[in-house]
């Protein structure tokens, strides 16, 4: 049982060696132990706090970034719209050009026309007057053949009578 339980005079050299180790640790050894605990206490708070405002400034720059591209998005929607109105306001040239070279085209073909319908009905003319000449022409040398052998018979009539 002496090994289980241990003397008195043991007991007290220890709880004296005990005093004196926690005396000798308060004086030299708690305070730098407790000042660099302190330090390091706030050291994390400050990193704490640091990490803090980083996540504040990452959201002022998410923010931001959410007003830049709703900037963004508004302005590519004007361009967009712009772009759309310049569209159809040349589309819409376009067809109004498109519709007054058409008219010019007509106008042109109607001129033409008019003007090869002129040309027609005066060679028609010309050969109206070609072919009435040529019948009168005809028309004559038959009198003239006719009156020329009436000439003739006359003269044969009178020549017979002579």
């Amino acid at each position: 049982m002496d090994l289980i339980t241990p003397s008195i005079g043991l007991i007290v050299w220890h709880s004296i060696i005990f005093l004196i180790l926690i005396l000798f640790l308060s004086k030299f050894a708690w305070n730098p132990i407790v000042n660099f605990i302190d330090e390091r206490e706030k050291e994390t708070e400050m990193y704490v706090n640091k990490a803090h405002n980083a996540k504040k400034e990452l959201k002022d720059l998410e923010n931001k970034k959410n007003e830049v591209l709703k900037e963004a998005r508004l302005k590519r929607d004007i361009i967009l719209k712009e772009a759309i109105q310049i569209q159809e306001k040349i589309k819409l040239k376009a067809k109004e050009e498109g519709i007054m070279i058409k008219k010019k085209m007509m106008e042109e073909t109607k001129k033409n026309i008019q003007i090869e319908k002129e040309a027609s009905v005066h060679r028609l003319k010309n050969e109206v007057v070609d072919i009435s000449i040529q019948i009168a022409e005809k028309i004559l040398k038959k009198k003239l053949d006719q009156t020329n052998r009436q000439d003739k018979f006359i003269k044969e009539l009178v020549e017979k009578l002579y």
